[in-house]
């Protein structure tokens, strides 16, 4: 294979200790070539001379043996000798075949008379012989023993784990199982297009549940249990106490009775312990209207609360009102309003797309809310489940190091966590298509474990980059040390 050619974007000084260092590599490998060679000839010429003893001694038995005296060096004349000697042209042929080529090619660039000329010898002494100007520097600096021993090293600790099939085959039963779970029992809230779809039993039964749950009214003849009793009369008191000035109606502002909890960001579930409490302590509503504009108006004033009780108003609050009819919103759809956009989606038959606020608003009032979004979180719950067991087991008993403070084995899940919650998603897609694109088939939950996750992921590859920093630099100190030692 051919080696590559010199990088002109290298420092001048790389590409001279690229030159240097080819021409040393062409020298010792020239010398240990002709020390091979030289080897070679004493072990022939060390066999020639036995042989010559062998005939020696035989032809003096020979001379002995016929009884015949044995012609002396002395009488052999020097032109005899000469005769002797003497080798043929075809001999000398095979003799210089033999013979190492010593005219190496190696050519030292010479330093000129300014530093430029130089350069430029150096970067076409690099075009002819394409020396590696880029090579890795632990090859050329550490013999290739430890070059390799440092890689395993390094490998060990923070390289890739590789997957296998038994990795593979948990992905995919996973991701099997939790999009059979999506389609046949989370389903949708409801009806699409005037049409019944495929309704979640899941959210059903809570929906069921929470009639028996909400605050009391004064007509309510329900029948209830001693437990559904008690959380009943929680209910109804967190309602008469938990009064909160975002709690607004007012269709003029598009503040309906049916989406003004959505509207307003006080009651989102997450988002809603910052910006409610900010409402109680400003005495104002904060709300995205159906243009997607983020909206302040005064609310009414209740009375004053510090910081911790206006905390803990909003979660009173949010309390009552998850087992009403219309519920709570899921967390974030709230904040998805502010996104002015067209979505894609119709709702009605060959009807025109909505914006993403129009879109959101559908959605919760056809069922969208937070019990549906608990059925919708079974799937990425059961992914979590699995996976996390499978690599427990996997990794209970280590046949291998997993790696320093476990990072690559905390990697390997990150990743096989995001590969299972990425097919789900879009696996989730194919439902809602399955389901006519109905925008209430969307798993909202499995996306956000999706967004969590590669969250996740990029973090844990900022704590490898960490690790191997400071292993770096441990590297570096313990350099200096020795060097400080030495002197």
């Amino acid at each position: 294979m051919p080696r590559p050619r010199s990088n002109t974007t290298s420092l001048p000084a790389e590409r001279v200790a690229a030159g240097q260092r080819d021409q040393i590599e062409k020298s010792s490998q020239e010398v240990a070539r002709q020390r091979r060679f030289a080897d070679t000839l004493k072990q022939e010429s060390d066999s020639q001379t036995t042989r010559i003893t062998d005939l020696e001694a035989g032809l003096a038995e020979a001379w002995r043996a016929a009884g015949l005296q044995r012609p002396g060096k002395a009488e052999i004349s020097g032109k005899e000798i000469d005769e002797r000697l003497r080798l043929s042209e075809a001999e000398m042929r095979t003799i210089r075949r033999r013979l190492p080529d010593l005219s190496f090619d190696l050519c030292v660039p010479s330093a000129g008379s300014d530093w430029t000329n130089y350069l430029g010898q150096v970067d076409r002494y690099i075009d002819a012989h394409g020396v590696e100007v880029n090579a890795n520097p632990l090859e050329q600096l550490l013999p290739p023993h430890r070059a390799a021993r440092i890689r395993r090293q390094f490998d060990q600790d923070f390289g890739a784990t590789p997957w296998d099939r038994w990795d593979y085959a948990a992905v995919g039963v996973t991701v099997v199982v939790g999009a059979l779970l999506d389609y046949f029992l989370v389903a949708t809230p409801g009806a699409f297009n005037g049409v019944v779809q495929r309704g979640s039993p899941v959210t059903a039964w809570m929906k069921e549940q929470s009639k028996k749950l909400a605050p009391l009214s004064g007509t309510d003849d329900m029948q209830r249990n001693a437990f559904q009793s008690w959380v009943a009369g929680l209910t109804t008191k967190a309602e008469k106490w938990a009064k909160v000035p975002y709690d607004v109606v007012n269709p003029k502002l598009d503040l309906t009775p049916n989406t003004h909890r959505l509207a307003a960001i006080g009651h989102d579930p997450v988002l809603g312990l910052v910006f409610g409490t900010k409402d109680i302590l400003c005495h104002t509503c904060t709300f995205i209207d159906s243009e997607g504009a983020w909206r302040v108006i005064p609310g009414p004033a209740y009375a004053e609360r510090g910081v911790l009780e206006a905390l803990a108003t909003v979660v009173a609050h949010g309390f009552s009102d998850v087992f009403t009819a219309k519920g709570l919103q899921p967390p974030f759809l709230s904040a998805l309003q502010t996104l002015k956009v067209d979505s894609g989606f119709t709702l009605k038959e060959d009807g025109d797309t909505v914006t993403v606020p129009n879109l959101i608003r559908y959605m919760y009032s056809n069922g969208y809310d937070l019990r549906h979004f608990a059925t919708m979180a079974i799937v990425p719950a059961v992914a979590e489940l699995v996976i996390r067991i499978y690599h427990f087991l996997r990794t209970h008993e280590p046949t291998e190091r997993l790696g320093r403070d476990g990072i690559r084995s905390r990697l390997k899940l990150s990743q096989m966590l995001a590969l299972t919650h990425g097919l789900l998603a879009s696996g989730n897609l194919v439902k809602t298509a399955l389901y006519g694109w109905n925008p209430t088939a969307l798993n909202m939950a499995e996306f956000l474990a999706l967004g969590k996750q590669m969250i996740s992921l990029v973090k844990l590859s900022s704590e490898r980059d960490a690790l191997i920093q400071e292993e770096l630099a441990k590297g570096w100190e313990a350099l200096l040390a020795e060097a400080s030692a030495k002197t």
